[in-house]
């Protein structure tokens, strides 16, 4: 562990080098700068004992109302719109009270003697503290450039402080400043920001109720809370070894962690990015997750041994240990400037304090680590009142609630532990169950959302958070409420359909397309035991199917694994369609103007542009058995996608921090409204009218389709069109990684109509369409930080040249067939294509005479089955004995009617904007009836989303859709 330390300071010092501020910082290492000047009754010392960092602090001993002033120009700068950098001007230091002052110390900023800005400091805390305040709009009075003087005014009583890192001014996230009980003034917006779970710290811990109990606790609630803890501990225990040699190690590490300034990764970047190396070689960094895994380390030695010597040692270090980490400012009340994305850090500080609950209790020691985990976890969240509640925050699933838990668990009252168990399950079912629009959580269709977009990766961590919560709490009292319980059921239970087997669809990666994220095994299992009574057996048999062992004996020993998965879904809050058959997967996906097509970070997702440009993926097996690795892999030819052929150094993304809602990101979205899918009896189809964001290439179009019909699929595309005459566009038809070393290189063009077989076993059978096939070393760049990478692949794609004015392409995919299927396919033609144009494309399976439509736009059609339909829309339609069955999808999410004009300029370009920054984003979705018209009288089993009339021989149906949720409709001859 020390040479991980050392590895942290050579990166930083590595990292250094490279910063271009010349922000200034008071360290005091080299003396009382001559610049600082005091009172007479006032003295400024050199201190030894107490320091931030390095080896000197400053301590001022002051009479009550003495000035201590810091003369030199402070390098203030306003804040200049419509620059890329959005960090704005910040003041930063740190501050050590021996004894509390129940008082302030004032900060001004002048100019010439002239104050222009000031904001105070309470001063009743013992240990460290610091506040990173905003000039522009944290504090008091309007800021000026030149301001040449901080004058410091001591409360109105005599006393001594420590000062330490004074950093005038330093260049701050305006998202991140941290309001706490010493400055509760700063960046009060963020109690309602989209990252107020992190940053709200200061109102939640004022929200809980700690008096709060359940009316009478029963003997069911005590013995739940007993289940719940000893889950909790089962879970977090492990025995390990101990002797006098690894006490005495554990005493050394802890003196060399005293010497260190503890601290997170977060604060550590803000420093690194702005500050002179030789001022950051002075801070000794401790990583705030790497003393939480030390300190949880001595609990599972204390909790491993009977021998008293031993416990009251461990246990002196232990309390030792939280003393340090107290002085440190780790404390309740102390927000360390920012606070952001601390859950991924603490959990182990959280475990460690959980699993000494007793011998803290009995030293009278837990009440301070309690309150502790109770400010950093945010506890008071569960009390938002519910009209507050808009969604559940992924983060605060996957980080925050093993934290909210144990400081529930915590309570030595155990009718407070009750009654808080309760506020925790309102507010989870509450948020759970409220989840409009965009905003973060469980949608009905099954997509998870954060960062505004269905998003796996995330949902991982959030499933990896709260089915353990799900578990510990279920077949309890408290066990998670019935219908939010489904909620999460059908969400996790839809992960196994988009992955196949343990990795999920490339093009759902979002920012990290490495093929590296697996679906989270255990959570399936943990999630099982969450009803009020039982085992879930659904989840029980997807678990078994997944795990390669069993960790829990109540579900291996009762139920066995479930067939892998068949059939068709849709699940248009991600404009996503997926089919299934065997054990292989295959899925299409768009975007929108409500659903963003890419996440792109500075060093993430680089070249993701075409992601979702109606990309068709086959997976069988892990991402790099079905075709992908990232190393060599062509950005420019996802499966599927109609895209220009771009070099990389124009492919790559231009990216910027268009407001103060969004990062430094790109997520680009369409004007287009019609992107989805659509299912019927185990088969289905997606389509969308592809239109490419203005930053880029506003004038590449295509409209696009894919049918699903068992294990065959059929794509078709029109009306392809774009201005660029310098590169190609391609539809590609498959990029398949080849593990052989020894490939020989090939390349040719074909002639269509052909039949190509990939490495895949996937037969593609292309009717129309100037095909290219490629084989051999294929050159790319990583997708991180676009250095240079490769390998062999075999790339297929269709040509449609430069600048291309309604192209077209027609092709089909049998996909795993034997060689006697791959006969057939090759020889018969199975499907025949009723229309494809502008307006629509029609397709029939000759096989089960399903027969799906595409209607890009409202349209009279000359069809033996629908005659009429105003809104642009998909169906898919099966005409049975004596009766059609059929499925209607408005694809549009009408989260708002009309134009959002915020997103044009106003000469009426479309320009790049923050999906956070939408105003339509958190809305419901605008319910719509459209009106399809069948040919013939049809009598139409009841249906509350479907109205009928007759007209002219006609049966007109009317159909009120909300979030592009398929209408499923039974029409009787």
């Amino acid at each position: 562990m020390l040479k991980k330390f050392k590895n942290l300071q050579k990166i930083l010092f590595l990292w250094s080098i490279c910063a271009t501020s010349s922000f200034g910082i008071y360290q005091f290492e080299n003396g009382i700068p001559e610049n600082f000047t005091t009172s007479n009754t006032s003295k400024l010392i050199l201190e030894n004992n107490i320091v931030k960092d390095g080896k000197q602090s400053l301590k001022w001993q002051f009479k009550k109302g003495d000035k201590l002033n810091i003369k030199k120009d402070i390098d203030y700068k306003p804040f200049v719109k419509k620059q890329k950098e959005k960090s704005r001007v910040s003041y930063a230091m740190w501050i050590y009270n021996k004894t509390p002052i129940n008082d302030k110390l004032k900060v001004e900023f002048k100019k010439d003697n002239n104050v222009k800005s000031f904001f105070e400091v309470n001063l009743n805390f013992v240990g460290w503290r610091t506040m990173w305040v905003q000039f522009d709009r944290d504090m008091q009075g309007t800021p000026e450039v030149g301001m040449n003087n901080i004058e410091f005014t001591a409360p109105n009583v005599d006393g001594e402080i420590i000062i330490d890192q004074i950093i005038p001014t330093i260049l701050i996230d305006p998202r991140h400043n941290a309001r706490d009980e010493q400055v509760n003034f700063i960046n009060i917006d963020a109690d309602n920001a989209p990252n107020a779970h992190w940053m709200a710290l200061y109102k939640n811990y004022n929200q809980i109720k700690s008096n709060d109990t359940v009316a009478s606790i029963t003997t069911n609630q005590i013995e739940g809370l007993k289940t719940i803890e000893n889950k909790l501990l089962k879970d977090i225990l492990k025995n390990v070894a101990v002797n006098d040699q690894i006490i005495a190690e554990k005493n050394k590490q802890l003196s060399l962690y005293k010497q260190m300034f503890l601290t997170t990764p977060q604060v550590v970047e803000v420093y690194d990015k702005q500050l002179k190396k030789e001022n950051l070689e002075k801070m000794n960094f401790l990583q705030l997750q790497d003393f939480g895994i030390f300190m949880r380390e001595l609990a599972y030695m204390y909790n491993s041994t009977d021998n008293p010597t031993y416990q009251k040692q461990i246990y002196d270090m232990f309390i030792d240990g939280l003393n340090y980490m107290y002085s440190q400012g780790w404390t309740k009340g102390s927000s360390q400037g920012t606070i952001h994305h601390l859950g991924y850090t603490i959990r182990e500080l959280y475990q460690s304090i959980l699993l000494m609950k007793q011998p803290l209790l009995k030293n009278q020691q837990l009440q301070k680590a309690k309150d502790m985990v109770s400010w950093y976890s945010a506890l008071g969240i569960i009390y938002t009142p519910d009209n507050e509640i808009k969604g559940v925050n992924i983060d605060v699933l996957n980080t925050m609630l093993p934290g909210i838990l144990t400081a529930i668990m915590l309570n030595e009252n155990p009718s407070v532990a009750a009654k808080q168990l309760e506020v925790f399950n309102h507010y989870l079912t509450t948020g759970i169950m409220y989840c409009p629009g965009l905003v973060g959580g469980f949608k009905d269709d099954g997509s998870v959302f954060h960062h505004m977009q269905n998003y796996p990766a995330y949902a991982k961590g959030a499933f990896e958070g709260l089915t353990p919560i799900i578990y510990y709490i279920g077949n309890t009292p408290f066990a998670l409420d019935e219908n939010a319980f489904n909620k999460v059921k059908k969400s996790l239970l839809m992960m196994r359909i988009y992955s196949n087997k343990y990795n999920w669809l490339l093009t759902l990666s979002g920012r990290h397309p490495n093929g590296k994220f697996k679906i989270p095994v255990d959570s399936f299992g943990y999630a099982a035991f969450g009803l009020k009574n039982g085992i879930d057996k659904d989840l029980a048999q997807a678990y078994l199917r997944l795990a390669t062992k069993s960790k829990f004996k109540e579900i291996s020993d009762n139920y066995k694994a479930e067939n892998s998965p068949n059939g068709s879904w849709t699940m248009n809050m991600g404009s996503l369609q997926l089919h299934r058959r065997d054990n292989w997967l295959v899925g299409a996906k768009g975007f929108s103007r409500y659903l963003v097509g890419n996440e792109t970070y500075k060093k993430n997702n680089l070249f993701g542009r075409y992601m979702s440009y109606g990309t068709v993926e086959i997976l069988q097996g892990s991402l790099e058995k079905s075709g992908f690795v990232q190393e060599g892999w062509d950005w420019n030819h996802y499966p599927g996608t109609t895209a220009i052929s771009l070099p990389f150094d124009k492919l790559k993304s231009s990216i910027a921090q268009v407001d103060v809602f969004s990062g430094v990101e790109e997520m680009l979205l369409s004007d287009e409204t019609y992107s989805g899918g659509n299912s019927l009896n185990n088969n289905g189809m997606f389509a969308m009218k592809l239109h490419e964001n203005p930053k880029y290439n506003g004038s590449h179009r295509a409209r696009k389709s894919v049918f699903f019909f068992d294990n065959k699929v059929v794509l078709i595309g029109t009306n392809i069109i774009n201005n660029d005459k310098q590169n190609e566009t391609h539809t590609t038809l498959f990029q398949n990684f080849l593990p052989n070393k020894t490939i020989k290189a090939e390349s040719k063009s074909i002639n269509n109509p052909t039949v190509i077989v990939d490495s895949q076993n996937n037969m593609y059978k292309i009717k129309e369409g100037n095909i290219v096939y490629k084989k051999g070393m294929q050159n790319s760049l990583d997708q991180n930080v676009g250095t240079p990478t490769k390998n062999n692949y075999e790339l297929a794609y269709i040509n449609h040249g430069t600048s291309p004015e309604n192209e077209s392409y027609e092709y089909s995919i049998l996909i795993k067939g034997n060689k006697k299927q791959q006969e057939e396919f090759k020889n018969n033609n199975y499907y025949n294509v009723v229309q494809k144009d502008y307006n629509a494309h029609i397709v029939e399976d000759n096989i089960s005479k399903m027969r799906g439509y595409a209607l890009f736009e409202p349209i009279s059609l000359k069809d033996k089955y629908i005659n009429k339909v105003d809104t642009p829309s998909m169906v898919l339609l099966q005409p049975q004995k004596d009766k059609i069955e059929l499925s209607f999808v408005d694809p549009d999410l009408r989260l708002y009617e009309g134009i959002d004009f915020t997103q044009y300029t106003k000469d009426g370009a479309m320009k790049e904007v923050s999906i956070y920054s939408r105003p339509w984003n958190k809305n419901d979705s605008i319910a719509h009836t459209s009106t399809l018209i069948i040919n013939g009288k049809y009598k139409v089993n009841p249906n509350e989303n479907v109205k009928v009339e007759y007209e002219n021989n006609n049966t007109v149906l009317k159909i009120t859709t909300k979030y592009a949720t398929p209408v499923k409709i039974t029409l009787s001859k």
